[in-house]
Order: C-alpha cells, then sequence, then structure tokens
C-alpha cells in the first residue's frame, strides 16, 4: 500500500455501490507516441472523461449505462468512452458484447495494468471488503476528489501529503509506521464486515504513501 492504496468498505453513514468483476486482459492505445503516463495524465484531461473513470471505478459498465448514472447525452458518453479512453488512451477496454433488442451493448472496464505494466489487480467482493488499488485508480479517484470535494460529508476524511528529509534510521521508521497503519486498516476493515451492517457502509479510499521525492525542494 505503500505505491497505491486500498478502497475498504467500513462502517459509516450511507448505502455504498459494489461491484465484483475480475479483471481483464491487455489493451492498446493508439497514441503510441506516448508514455502510459501520457495517456492516463490525457484521459484525465476532460471533465466528462473523470465522471466516466470513477463510474468504471466502481463498476464495469457501458454507454448507455453510463450515461444514466451521470444524466449526460450517450453520444457524447459514447464517444469519450470509446474513442478517447479506449482507443486513443487505452486506460479502459471492452471486456463483453451484451445483446438486447437486436444491438450489442458493449461493457466497458478499466485496465489496472496500462500504467504501472505488471499483472492486473483483482476486482474483490464487496463482502470481501479491501483490495488493492491500482495506480490508475489511484489517480483518477485522487483527481475525482479534486472535482468534486467529497471529504466534507464524512467527518475524519482528509487528504495531507508532507514532503520531508529524513536519514536512514528516520526512513525506516516511518515504514514501520506506515506498515502498522495497514495492519490496523485491515483490522478495522474485517471487523466491519464481520458486523455485516450493509446498511451503514459506504466505500472510503484508504492508504499511506511513503517514496523518494528527490530534487523537489531547494536545499539550503
Amino acid at each position: 500500500m505503500g505505491e497505491a492504496g486500498m478502497v475498504a468498505k467500513g462502517k459509516v453513514t450511507s448505502a455504498a455501490t459494489t461491484n465484483g468483476n475480475g479483471a481483464r486482459g491487455n489493451g492498446a492505445g493508439s497514441r503510441r507516441g506516448d508514455s502510459p503516463l501520457d495517456r492516463v495524465l490525457h484521459a484525465l484531461g476532460h471533465p466528462i472523461r473523470r465522471q466516466i473513470l470513477r463510474s468504471l471505478v466502481r463498476a464495469d459498465g457501458s454507454a448507455s449505462s453510463i450515461c444514466r448514472e451521470l444524466d449526460l447525452d450517450l453520444s457524447v458518453v459514447s464517444y469519450h468512452l470509446n474513442q478517447v479512453l479506449a482507443k486513443e488512451c487505452g486506460v479502459v477496454e471492452m471486456v463483453e458484447a451484451i445483446e438486447r433488442r437486436g444491438a450489442l451493448e458493449k461493457i466497458y472496464a478499466l485496465r489496472f495494468e496500462s500504467l504501472g505494466g505488471g499483472d492486473p489487480f483483482p476486482r474483490v467482493a464487496a463482502a470481501e471488503g479491501i483490495r488493492p488499488m491500482s495506480v490508475e485508480e489511484c489517480f483518477i479517484v485522487a483527481v475525482a476528489a479534486m472535482d468534486e470535494a467529497p471529504f466534507g460529508d464524512l467527518p475524519g476524511s482528509t487528504w495531507e501529503w508532507s514532503l520531508a528529509r529524513v536519514d536512514a534510521e528516520a526512513w525506516q521508521e516511518i515504514c514501520d509506521a506506515r506498515e502498522e497503519f495497514d495492519r490496523r486498516a485491515k483490522a478495522a476493515v474485517e471487523a466491519s464486515c464481520k458486523r455485516g451492517a450493509e446498511a451503514g457502509t459506504r466505500d472510503v479510499v484508504v492508504g499511506a504513501a511513503t517514496f523518494p521525492a528527490e530534487d523537489l525542494r531547494e536545499v539550503e
């Protein structure tokens, strides 16, 4: 959890949305001159695409299901989902086509490995309480938080990072503290799952970040 976060269902105040689908295989974006990070940042560069991506963090979806959820025009959602996010950026992919009334409804999912380059993160059913978040999801959720300012409706919500200069001993203490935080967070989620009070739960993002930040400030 030092490099990515966890998404957890904890006992708080409102009902949560859920998903329980498995991660899918690779696809390829058409912006071949760009790095994976460039493609993710391009994907996040439009407010409608950010809404679509946040919807896909919660669950796989089609253009029609997403336009109903977000109250947007179907043609607009279809363009951003299929042309930009899937074909240009390669951060989502079609995972299923369902025949409905003589037409095919294309279901899309996030490509979790498109930025990290490793194996896809599995999606864990909500009943299991907690799962890792991919680097892409961390970007999407963080930027969506800037758009929608969700911290105010849940006391204790915060997003506070610090830039610090430390020696090897202090770095080890920080890593030990992060591991202890991870253990306590997982224990809290497990206890919430055992209580089984679905009506009093919501999805939250939980994480602690520790990584090098060379040359980000001048040293006197």
